[in-house]
């Protein structure tokens, strides 16, 4: 029997199809395992084939989460964000690229966008198989290492450039942009999850450094403190939000270059740009990683966004000094800490073990701690061991 999400899914395709000016196509449809890096929607491989013209090689995400869910881990309206991201601020996007002359490969590269669904609680949303072109995601169990991380903050520091010459050029856009990119998610059950999460790390980390990580959740830890970390302080730039592994794709050109494709924008909104560069170490390094490239990474990131700024006519000193990032470095960095006791347990998990996509029944339900999982207790003391080094804790 056909699954619902896929008739939803064929339904938009077949829309597609007509649009694209594919006659009476065949359709095949495969469903894609999320592998615990996607919970809000059910993941689709597509092709829509037809005798006169090139197959098209579709990537289909079908709503799967319900309202109590919406509330619980992440923005009510994450398919409206990534809706009017892809129909609108992208081309934004890349008027302002065209307009300031940049050379290609100076581009924000984004999966091309196809159609969408915007049935409440059936969100379908259809974009191009980048794996078809040979790109893959990093495997979550892996930490990263410097090409790739390198790779990937550029690619930040292109959208977080494009951010901030949307704001300057384009304020009647830019107000509208706000009013659809917020974020709403319930912290008071978030922070339920995050006290239970945290008093989980302790009892994970060795013992002499359990008194310090209690200190430091009692103290620093609350609703208003996470809810901080998401806002803008500085300089105001539009964020990912998500900005890890599983949200990019990569693979080595023909040149010998790595290239990183930045997907899934359910979770823009206005932030600082260090809160990304904290989601992805928490999500993608380890301690020897960081140990041998925090610093360089930081810089890498901070010298990639300022020639982004200056190929956009926007002076880096202006707009974005470096006094400004590392003040926001030093605010938010603890954001780190408090996201590990989430975020480890989460990508660390017997693969065997996590739901799929639709499966868990609230957020809680993702980010059990099991103390048997040894490689979450590496990491969790690795973190933990960074953070008395950097005398934060």
């Amino acid at each position: 029997m056909t699954d619902k999400r896929e008739t939803l899914l064929r339904n938009c395709l077949q829309k597609i199809a007509k649009e694209q000016g594919y006659d009476n196509p065949e359709l095949k449809i495969t469903a894609v395992p999320t592998t615990g890096s996607n919970f809000s929607s059910q993941l689709f491989n597509a092709t829509i084939s037809y005798s006169k013209k090139d197959d098209l090689n579709l990537f289909g995400k079908v709503a799967v989460v319900g309202e109590d869910f919406r509330t619980q881990g992440l923005p009510a309206k994450v398919f409206d964000i990534e809706r009017y991201v892809y129909t609108k601020l992208l081309n934004i996007f890349k008027e302002i690229e065209k307009r300031h002359n940049l050379p290609e490969k100076h581009w924000l590269v984004t999966p091309k966008f196809y159609g969408y669904s915007e049935t409440y609680l059936e969100e379908v949303m259809v974009l191009q198989d980048l794996s078809v072109q040979g790109f893959t995601t990093y495997d979550r169990l892996k930490s990263i290492d410097w090409d790739y991380a390198a790779a990937s903050v550029e690619e930040l520091a292109k959208l977080h450039s494009l951010s901030i010459a949307f704001m300057r050029d384009y304020p009647d856009e830019m107000a509208e942009a706000f009013k659809v990119l917020v974020w709403n998610m319930d912290q008071t059950s978030v922070g339920t999850v995050h006290r239970q999460m945290n008093d989980s790390m302790v009892a994970m980390v060795r013992e002499e450094n359990r008194p310090r990580l209690q200190r430091f959740f009692n103290e620093k830890f609350n609703e208003e403190t996470f809810a901080k970390y998401y806002k803008p302080l500085k300089r105001p730039v539009i964020i990912h939000s998500d900005f890890k592994p599983s949200n990019l794709m990569h693979k080595i050109d023909e040149n010998g270059k790595l290239q990183v494709i930045i997907v899934d924008y359910q979770t823009l909104h206005p932030g600082s740009a260090v809160t990304d560069l904290m989601t992805f170490l928490t999500f993608g390094s380890d301690g020897q990683f960081r140990k041998q490239h925090f610093l360089q990474l930081m810089d890498h990131y901070y010298e990639s966004m300022a020639a982004a700024l200056k190929r956009l006519d926007l002076d880096p000193e202006e707009v974005y000094p470096r006094a400004d990032f590392d003040y926001e470095l030093k605010e938010i960095l603890p954001m780190m800490l408090v996201m590990s006791s989430l975020v480890v347990p989460l990508i660390t998990a017997d693969q065997a073990l996590m739901p799929e996509a639709g499966e868990a029944e609230s957020f809680h339900s993702l980010v059990t701690m099991d103390k048997n999982n040894h490689l979450c207790a590496q990491r969790l003391n690795e973190i933990v061991d960074d953070f008395v080094r950097w005398g934060i804790i």
